[in-house]
């Protein structure tokens, strides 16, 4: 079995590829129509409202270890708004003891940024371009600001 939408070599009866992350189920739609987008933004649901900015610090504290689903732009923006207010206001109080902050939010955000990727079809590995000074984090921060792709390998899609 190959995959409708890269080619690669899939095994019988995979849903997704493991590759592009294309959903290989014939569901009656058209290929025009999953072309399109329709079928992989909407898929027949109703969008649900974004997540606002308690939720956000809720999720991001409760999922904190949690690489494996995926996250919405507006969980991923209020979480990062929250953290930089957050690591300010312990600056101002502690100075000397601030790098503390730093360190209780490095998992949680490490994970809300794998999240954020899966949400849009990349591999939790691409979060290393990081590492790559100033491009890594200008590629990093235009794939966040990138709307959720359909559903893929990580789970449905969290808007729909």
């Amino acid at each position: 079995m190959y995959c409708k939408n890269c080619g690669k070599q899939l095994p019988d009866g995979a849903q997704f590829c493991d590759g592009c992350g294309a959903r290989q189920v014939d569901d009656g739609y058209s290929a025009q129509q999953v072309k399109s987008g329709y079928v992989a933004y909407t898929n027949g649901r109703e969008p649900k409202p974004s997540v606002n900015f308690i939720d956000a610090v809720k999720l991001f504290f409760t999922k904190y270890a949690d690489f494996n689903t995926r996250s919405r732009r507006s969980e991923y923006w209020w979480a990062a708004l929250f953290c930089a207010l957050a690591g300010m206001v312990a600056s101002a109080i502690l100075k000397n003891y601030a790098w503390l902050w730093t360190l209780a939010i490095l998992v949680p955000s490490i994970a809300l940024g794998v999240r954020r990727l899966h949400d849009i079809g990349k591999p939790g590995t691409y979060y290393l371009f990081v590492l790559i000074p100033l491009v890594g984090s200008i590629i990093l921060l235009v794939w966040y600001c990138q709307d959720s792709t359909g559903d893929n390998q990580w789970g449905p899609n969290p808007k729909y």
